[in-house]
Order: structure tokens, then sequence, then C-alpha cells
């Protein structure tokens, strides 16, 4: 659809990910009048390791159908494929997607409520009025009460609008695999986690429909990502003699740097937010997340250019699980070594590791168990912040 600058909408929403299609939907059952921009055509390919929690999930209130590539009914558990520990999950605790397909199934459920969606269509810049927001696009200029940001990592909208620094990265590297007849079927419906995937971090094995999601991952950062996943996939028989392999790689928000998620009538949500957490790297469940508290906020205080009602929802209820997902992190992948012998074998707190991801146990629930059964010389002296993650 072209743009241009008749089009006035209640809200627009940059990035047409799982944050802005979600909070789209929710607004358009308010009755608003709501309009996604994103840059790239949709269905649209997007790096991501594709594992959906549970509490995800509920979040969603909906079945995914065939946009579910896996049910996931277990964890295995390792440390240099040594040592395993198999934890069964049930009722069923995630499931694996592919982000093409996810994305374009939340995409077309916003639109079935109205939603207008504009593709290829890229925001530019904006300037807030008395009464709204002009938002230039490389095809015209839109009008609308509230300008929301959910264009991911790499946001432009933030960038623009609230400068570059506000936000700290990690990198991430990923490796679509498809392997050799059967190896899919032996592995099973279960995610690997392997806790010396990678220096101070983990590796995963995700599996798919037709292929294995394999990547590394570390909260520090890192370098030589591609040597530290060759050699993480080269301990693992089903991985061996693929088809094809595809390397990816991608940045990881762990920080905003200064707390910052909205100014005047423009709002960050999601990875554009810096809001994935520092355990497992997840995004997508935070993403929707801010969604969902985007939409109570203008719920209440409508669209107010002056509301800081969504900040306020998100310190209360997101921000102190993000600063314990941060904790946990630094204790596990400070020593992982003796983290998997003090922590994961240990069968009551690996049930709490699983609940983070079902949704039965909260960051800061798990955090304070954790820390009573964690050797004190290990603890870091300071909290982690966004300078230490962003320098490490």
């Amino acid at each position: 659809m072209m743009a241009d600058d008749s089009t006035v909408s209640d809200v627009l929403i940059v990035g047409a990910g799982p944050a802005g299609s979600h909070l789209a939907y929710l607004l358009a059952q308010q009755g608003l009048q709501v309009t996604i921009i994103d840059k790239q055509a949709f269905p649209r390919a997007k790096v991501c390791g594709g594992g959906l929690s549970r509490k995800a999930m509920d979040l969603l209130g909906f079945e995914l159908g065939a946009a579910m590539h896996q049910p996931i009914g277990g964890a295995i558990l390792t440390y240099g494929n040594r040592g395993a520990v198999l934890k069964e999950m049930q009722p069923m605790a995630a499931c694996t997607v592919v982000r093409s397909e996810f994305d374009q199934m939340l995409l077309e459920r916003a639109c079935a409520k109205g939603v207008r969606f504009c593709p290829e269509t890229a925001f530019v810049d904006a300037a807030e009025s008395a009464d709204g927001i002009s938002v230039t696009t490389s095809r015209g200029i839109l009008r609308s009460r509230l300008l929301l940001a959910a264009d991911g990592a790499a946001s432009a909208v933030r960038n623009r609008l609230f400068g570059k620094d506000l936000v700290a990265y990690v990198p991430a590297l990923e490796a679509m695999v498809w392997p050799e007849e059967g190896a899919l079927e032996r592995f099973g419906q279960r995610a690997l986690f392997d806790f010396d995937g990678m220096p101070h971090g983990y590796g995963w094995i995700f599996p798919k429909r037709d292929h294995f999601n394999v990547g590394v991952y570390s909260p520090f950062g890192g370098t030589a990502l591609r040597q530290h996943l060759d050699r993480f996939t080269a301990a693992y028989a089903s991985l061996q003699r693929p088809h094809k392999v595809e390397y990816q790689g991608y940045i990881i928000p762990l920080a905003n740097r200064r707390r910052l998620f909205q100014r005047g009538r423009v709002w960050l949500l999601g990875d554009a937010a810096g809001l994935a957490e520092a355990l497992f790297g997840e995004g997508i469940y935070f993403a929707l997340k801010t969604a969902t508290l985007a939409a109570r906020a203008i719920a209440a205080d409508g669209l107010r250019g002056d509301s800081m009602a969504y900040s306020r929802l998100l310190q209360r209820e997101l921000l102190p699980e993000l600063r314990a997902a941060n904790w946990m992190a630094q204790l596990v992948y400070r020593f992982p070594k003796l983290a998997f012998s003090h922590l994961v074998l240990n069968q009551r707190i690996n049930q709490d590791f699983a609940g983070l991801i079902s949704g039965e146990m909260g960051y800061r629930d798990c955090l304070r168990k954790t820390l009573l059964g964690f050797p004190r010389w290990l603890m870091p002296s300071t909290a982690p912040d966004a300078a230490r993650i962003d320098s490490c």
C-alpha cells in the first residue's frame, strides 16, 4: 500500500515482528485504527533460534497450528556432551517455530482484525506536534497519535530518536543443519542445552520439522563464534554428515543503558527497547510481553503524549525479572563447569530452570533458590549492568 500524507491512524507501529503484530492485534481489539509499516515484504526470512516457550504461547492465547514445527517435551542438559541430564517437561514446555512462518501468522491475525499493513515502507524520521506525530517513511508521510517502535535489535526508530548508544548487545551465531536421514527422529522432541558450547555461554540444538537450529551464545559476548560453533557441532552425531548447512549471525540486545523506553509519543518495545534476557538470550516472550504492557497502558491512559503508564508497567512487571536473569547469567556462565556440577546436576535446581521456560517459575524466585545452592566464593561482587555486559 502506498503511504501518503492523508493517511492517519490512532497508532503507527514500526516493525511487523512478534511485538508489532501482537500489539496491533490487541489495539485493534480496543477499537483503535492501527497501521503497521515494515521495511521488508512479508513473509520474510528472520534469523532466530526459533524456540518458543510455553509462557509465550500462553501469552498469545491461541493454538499455533501448522506454525509449530516441534513440540518440546524435554530438555537435554549437558556439558560437552558428557554427564547429560534428561529433564522431561510435561505438559509441553515449549515448541519450535520458523520465524518467517510464525511472524506471518501473527501479522495475518492482526490484519484480520482490520489492521492496515504497509510493506516495504522504511521509517526515516518523526516529528511531534501538540496532538500527534508525523512520521516520514520511504513512501511518504504517515500521521498518528502514537509511534510504537517494534523494529528489532537494530531499530531505526531508536537509533534516530533515542541515540545509537542506548542499547547494549552481544553477538550470537546459528546454523540451520539439514541432517542425514533419521537424525531428527532419533533426536526426538527435545531441546539440548550444552554449557560447554561456548566459553562463558552455551550451545543449543533445537529440532524443527526438517532441520536442526544449532547455535552458540554468551551474555559476555565473545569472538571466534564460528570456531566455537564448529567445535560444538562436532560433539554430536546427529549433526554429522549433513545434507546442507547455512550459517547466520545476529545480535541480542541485553540491556537498555539509560532505562529509557519512551519519549513523548514514541515508545520502544521488545528488542528495540533492549529487552531480551541474559540467561538464555530469549527475546520472543519479552517482545510479546512488552506488547501486552503497551496495550494495557493505552487502555488505561488512552493516546496521551504525556502518559508514562507504559514505563511504569515495565518497571514494575518486567525489568525486575530481567535484572534477575542478568544475575543468573553471571552466576551460571562465570564458571560454567562448576555451575553445571553444582546447579544443573542438582535435580531441584534444574527443575526450577525448566520452570523458567514453561513459565511456572519466575527469574526472581529462581535466582533466590539458585543463590542458596551456589558457593559464595563464585558469586560476582557487584550486580551486572549494561556497561559491564557491553565491555566483556
